[in-house]
């Protein structure tokens, strides 16, 4: 049963132990000697690529490739922000509102937990570039950052006033994480072995900690009070969900960077020839494959793929906005030739 008392020091005890007790090392129980089979796809994809309808199975399986590539490092580079915001959105909160040890505890392991898990997907980028033949700086051209961005500026702001958007980020990104493994379970078969493996870890420890960022989002309601407290409340959720979107459509455009990177390496010019399947799309149909069907990116853009988050805003009476109705599109693994059709990711 998982503690959603902040109070409760029994249940959340047995919740640390467990952690403590089931909890894995970067070095020995990931199996990093297989390598990177560069053959296999990283994610399974929909029919229409994300954004790329009509692409060859050469193309889906590049396009597979990097945005597996992309799905680590924006975890990556969200749990690289954790030490930045730590001492606002954490120390600070419990320094205002004392809990019980357990409770600190579990705090520390959580921190702990997603620091191994960005330098396990960091680990995982260097494989791959050495598999490929890629130079680690040009892939990083493609790839998202969240370091000195106007969206980890907001979320420190807000958690300097005693807000709450940075724990709603924390639990849409572990959400979507679960998500993920999902689609990379039912394809596993055609999925790099390290890969899965590694999601497969970062997903037993997800599962088990996932209800931290909700403890301090109850905690805060606990305690907040006057006009301040009930605005956060209402809004954070909402706070965070605007300026991540900017953040996620900024990042997203670093892809047009293959044009300079094509002549570097074959697989860059793969993916540089998929720009014409995505120009070929209007724009109408672009903007509403991001935020209603494509997989992966409308399941951090849009609300209404997450479940547990809207049940939590209903539960907590915080206020949303709007959102289109969400599609939940089967995926698809396409190899040579071949192609198998899963359940969506929300079954």
């Amino acid at each position: 049963m998982r503690a959603t008392d902040p109070f409760d020091h029994v249940l959340l005890s047995e919740h640390l132990n467990l952690q403590k007790k089931s909890a894995w090392e970067l070095e020995s129980c990931v199996d990093w000697s297989m390598g990177v089979d560069t053959s296999k796809f990283l994610l399974p994809l929909d029919d229409s690529s994300v954004t790329f309808p009509g692409a060859s199975d050469e193309q889906k399986k590049a396009l597979s490739q990097l945005m597996g590539l992309i799905v680590n490092a924006t975890i990556s580079e969200m749990e690289d922000c954790l030490p930045l915001v730590k001492h606002s959105a954490w120390h600070k909160v419990l320094q205002r509102y004392p809990v019980n040890p357990e409770f600190i505890e579990l705090g520390e392991q959580f921190f702990l937990e997603e620091a191994k898990h960005a330098a396990a997907f960091k680990k995982y980028l260097g494989e791959f570039c050495t598999a490929m033949g890629i130079d680690k700086e040009d892939l990083d051209l493609l790839l998202p950052k969240a370091f000195g961005s106007h969206f980890q500026d907001a979320i420190i702001r807000n958690a300097k006033s005693g807000g709450q958007a940075f724990w709603w980020v924390v639990s849409n990104v572990e959400e979507v994480s679960i998500n993920i493994f999902k689609g990379i379970y039912r394809n596993r078969s055609e999925i790099d072995p390290l890969y899965f493996h590694l999601h497969r870890r970062h997903l037993e420890e997800e599962s088990r900690h996932a209800n931290y960022a909700y403890l301090m989002i109850n905690l805060m309601r606990h305690h907040n009070r006057g006009l301040r407290g009930w605005w956060h409340q209402k809004t954070d959720f909402t706070w965070a969900q605007l300026v991540a979107i900017p953040w996620v459509t900024t990042e997203l455009q670093k892809f047009f960077n293959v044009k300079r990177l094509k002549h570097k390496n074959p697989w860059f010019e793969v993916l540089a020839s998929c720009i014409p399947l995505y120009e070929s799309m209007s724009a109408k149909e672009r903007v509403k494959r991001v935020f209603v069907a494509a997989p992966y990116v409308s399941w951090i853009m849009n609300p209404n793929h997450r479940k547990l988050h809207l049940n939590a805003t209903k539960s907590l009476g915080s206020w949303m906005i709007p959102f289109p109705k969400a599609e939940d599109i089967p995926l698809t693994t396409a190899i040579f030739g071949r192609d198998h059709l899963e359940a969506p990711h929300g079954n």
